[in-house]
């Protein structure tokens, strides 16, 4: 039987039936960070797509619900702690299985990083409102401390804080949301519905800004050891992750653009475009309930990158493809405590590097972020491929089924490409280069796990249909 099955089927004493819908649906939100759109990610978007913005949050999520589509194929027939990762391995073999595996821990890995800038960054303004400062190093090592601490006790205290913090940060950005389409009255943005000034190229590079919008939406697949009734919870999940999503950023960045038309600065150039817009409305009593659902939020999507990837590593570690301690699952708590405190300390060591390096925080948030949105592709794309692969060989293949196969890989191709070129600036565009070595750094290891491990490929007659599995 070949290790993607083994591992899919394997006891890894994780605590079974622990999250149920909502909480597997939290974990996804709280990855995706839906605050740090509005608050970080808007200026970039808008720098990007323009008064376009908001449609290429929508092509975004079309393109994502696509790639959601092609990932449920797999979710309603088989689940397991590492799910993605298994699913590739599966259907692509050991070698394309190990290179999904791989970029997943690199993605969640680095949004994970990026959440250590924007931590020192949301702090260090709050600090600053009441004249004071708080060290960056301090704060970076607090967070690190209590997301391993948190995440080690256990997984469904965690994405219950996840989503209490969150739904806070959320909440406060609807209260400024509907106070900004309040004093504008019911008319429409005409340059926004225009799309006034955006090109073809300027909307695909906002389609390409948005995915990091989204990363994280397919993260409810690494809970499938610990979710009930993971073959229902985890597909509605991963759907609705995407469409919550989706709903949101259109919403708030079609606001900050009306709320902001003629501002100086404009809002590419913004470093906190929630407080500029709560001085453009009067709100100002806002900017400081803002950044603490900033801070919030950060810090769920920090917690989110630590559980999740820490699950990507479980069954690789389990499979031979990294150091068997890994694959260890506490006594006490049944997560999997090795492999949290390893992630953790990578992720700190990136954050505190980075900035030892002289990396202000928001440029860690921002490199970390781009890094992240390479592996995220490659991932998606090679679950794109394996869908169709997967529905022919059990028969239930159809021809929507291919469509949205194609679609995805043409989209998600044509994204991939905005990364490369234009050239983007230093450092930016040594990145794809740093992913690629990565990648063979990967393939190294795994063909030295291959012969100490003797692993073969998957059995093809392993997977089930979904009409067997739900009997």
């Amino acid at each position: 039987m070949g290790y993607a099955t083994t591992c899919m089927q394997e006891k890894t004493r994780l605590r079974g039936g622990s999250l149920s819908f909502v909480e597997v649906l939290a974990a996804s939100v709280a990855l995706i960070g839906l605050s740090m759109t509005p608050v970080l990610i808007a200026p970039y978007m808008f720098g990007a797509a323009g008064n376009a913005s908001w449609l290429a949050y929508v092509f975004g999520g079309v393109m994502l619900l696509l790639v959601a589509m092609n990932l449920n194929q797999f979710a309603r027939r088989a689940t397991g702690a590492g799910s993605m990762f298994l699913y590739a391995a599966q259907e692509l073999g050991p070698v394309l299985g190990t290179l999904a595996g791989w970029s997943l821990v690199w993605a969640y890995v680095f949004v994970g990083a990026s959440q250590f800038g924007a931590q020192a960054l949301f702090i260090g303004l709050l600090a600053a409102t009441f004249g004071g400062t708080v060290p960056a190093l301090a704060v970076m090592l607090g967070l690190g401390l209590v997301c391993w601490l948190l995440a080690v006790r256990d997984v469904a205290l965690s994405t219950i804080i996840m989503l209490v913090l969150e739904s806070i940060s959320v909440a406060i950005i609807c209260v400024l949301v509907a106070i900004v389409l309040f004093k504008h009255g019911p008319h429409v943005d005409l340059a926004q519905l225009h799309l006034q000034g955006a090109s073809h190229a300027s909307i695909g590079l906002g389609i390409a800004t948005a995915i990091f919008s989204f990363v994280g939406f397919e993260s409810a697949t690494a809970f499938g050891d610990e979710a009930r009734n993971p073959l229902v919870t985890i597909p509605r999940a991963v759907v609705w992750s995407v469409v919550v999503a989706g709903a949101f950023f259109v919403l708030v960045m079609y606001t900050e653009i009306l709320g902001l038309h003629g501002s100086k600065p404009s809002l590419d150039q913004m470093s906190a475009p929630l407080w500029n817009l709560a001085d453009a409305v009067s709100a100002g009593y806002l900017k400081i309930p803002i950044t603490i659902g900033a801070i919030f939020s950060s810090f769920s999507v920090a917690l989110a990158c630590v559980n999740t990837a820490a699950r990507i590593v479980l069954p690789m570690a389990q499979s031979g493809l990294l150091p068997r301690g890994l694959g260890a699952v506490h006594p006490r708590f049944r997560t999997p405590h090795v492999a949290l405190a390893v992630t953790v300390a990578i992720m700190f060591a990136i954050g505190v590097g980075m900035y030892a390096l002289h990396v202000a925080p928001i440029d860690i948030f921002n490199y970390c972020g781009t890094l992240s949105s390479l592996s995220f592709i490659a991932v998606y794309l090679l679950i794109s491929v394996a869908a169709p692969k997967f529905l022919k060989r059990i028969g239930e293949l159809r021809a929507i089924d291919a469509l949205v196969a194609v679609l995805s890989c043409l989209f998600l191709a044509g994204t991939a490409v905005t990364l490369f070129y234009p050239v983007p600036p230093a450092p930016t565009t040594w990145f794809p280069y740093l992913f690629l070595v990565y990648l063979g750094l990967g393939l190294v290891l795994y063909r030295t796990s291959l012969r100490n491990a003797r692993i073969i490929a998957p059995d093809v007659t392993a997977a089930q249909p979904a009409s067997e599995s739900k009997s």
